[in-house]
């Protein structure tokens, strides 16, 4: 009876380090620590913009204004055309009527736009 007790101490030991174990995984490999990002962003013109829900159309677009060159899902230090979400290449677009210091459009795919806010203006984040 005593042994079985034991074996069944040392499965749930084993058990409950194999979990401890896993979670550690979500840690990142080369730098040991997790990346939490708060929100989604791009870096335009020295201005950091966070991705919005809100949609638009190929009619309140005006023209490009750039793209994103530099992508990292690591947090540390962002330069102009650095984004946390969207790829290197991922374009940029000023939107009619809208002053590019206030909001810019990411082309998330061809001919779909998502408006980007200015969070230097907004103060929010």
């Amino acid at each position: 009876m005593r042994s079985i007790k034991r074996s069944l101490g040392i499965c749930i030991a084993l058990f409950l380090a194999i979990i401890v174990i896993s979670g550690c995984r979500a840690m990142d490999d080369s730098t040991g620590s997790i990346s939490s990002w708060a929100y989604s962003f791009v870096v335009w013109n020295n201005h950091t913009y966070s991705i919005t829900n809100e949609t638009l159309t190929r009619e309140e677009i005006d023209h490009d204004i750039g793209q994103v060159k530099h992508y990292s899902d690591k947090e540390g230090s962002y330069r102009d055309g650095f984004s946390n979400k969207y790829p290197v290449g991922t374009k940029l677009y000023k939107i009619k009527d809208v002053e590019t210091t206030e909001y810019i459009a990411v082309e998330i795919q061809e001919d779909q736009f998502i408006k980007a806010t200015n969070e230097n203006l907004s103060g929010d984040k």
